[in-house]
């Protein structure tokens, strides 16, 4: 008996076997030698016990509990269940990665200013949590470098989004990042920008990427596949039947953002998406709970 981790559950396969359930192609598999280390995403091998298995993303951390993209809000999505989060990564002046969505620092600290306009060190001085609660007064904007030891300490697989025009040239430093930290194949790279899913893939062929959609590309599918993307990961409220049929036939996983409210949770699961983001792990644990998604 063989075991591996995912949300919530250990998933056993016999034999030194690894049974999964792919959604994109509607079937179970087994591999006895579990493909490439950077697909193991791919294969949506999570709570399985009769369920069909949905992954439980937490986005920017448990951002509806604590500070987004800090480490009180990771901390806090592991407490919760999570074993995948979503952070978003800018480009400082002096070429370092970090956790930050915006491209200033003004919404999320006690600082204002451009972050690529900042070094490092400029950064580390700010207050990254008072604006959430004085309960996370001094909490920091982490570097990428404590994201992926976080990931490793705690077991979970991070979602990076690359920010389109910020993270320009961040590409090297983020692939030089993941192999420094062994953390490649237990990465998802996810950006709105399809060139930078290309640059990525070049730099690093194995890397797991996924095409962010809003709506504002067309045929996003085919731009998905265009740059080698294995899922593509779109708004929630752009779910459609014909869209899932596509992305299936396509060899494509649908991934949701960002969705706070269990009934629409729910809906998606119900539809069959391969997984959802949202600020509130804890609902979505708790709305794939009752689900009762059967394994047909």
């Amino acid at each position: 008996m063989v075991r591996f981790k995912s949300p919530g559950n250990w998933v056993r396969a016999a034999d030194n076997d690894w049974q999964c359930y792919d959604r994109a192609r509607g079937l179970d598999f087994f591999s006895p030698t579990w493909d490439p280390p950077a697909l193991r995403p791919h294969y949506a091998c999570l709570p399985f016990f009769g369920y069909l298995a949905v992954l439980l993303i937490a986005h920017r951390g448990a951002s509806g509990h604590a500070p987004e993209n800090t480490l009180a809000a990771f901390k806090k999505a592991v407490t919760l269940g999570a074993t995948f989060i979503e952070t978003d990564l800018q480009l400082t002046r002096d070429a370092r990665l970090v956790a930050i969505h915006d491209e200033t620092v003004n919404r999320t600290t006690n600082g204002k200013g451009s972050v690529r306009e900042m070094t490092l060190a400029d950064l580390r001085r700010l207050d990254a949590g008072s604006w959430f609660g004085s309960e996370f007064s001094g909490e920091r904007i982490p570097t990428l470098e404590e994201v992926l030891d976080f990931a490793k300490k705690y077991d979970v697989i991070f979602y990076l989004e690359m920010k389109p025009g910020g993270s320009r040239g961040g590409e090297h430093t983020l692939i030089g990042a993941l192999r420094q930290s062994g953390e490649i194949a237990r990465t998802i790279i996810i950006s709105f920008d399809a060139a930078i899913l290309a640059n990525v893939r070049k730099i690093e062929p194995t890397l797991m990427t996924a095409l962010l959609y809003d709506g504002q590309i067309e045929k996003p599918l085919d731009q998905a596949l265009k740059v080698g993307a294995r899922q593509l990961a779109i708004r929630g409220d752009l779910i459609s039947p014909a869209l899932l049929t596509a992305a299936r036939e396509k060899d494509l996983q649908v991934v949701c953002w960002t969705v706070n409210h269990s009934a629409h949770m729910r809906l998606l699961m119900d539809a069959g998406v391969d997984g959802i983001m949202s600020d509130y792990p804890d609902r979505l644990a708790a709305t794939a709970k009752t689900a009762k998604l059967k394994h047909s």
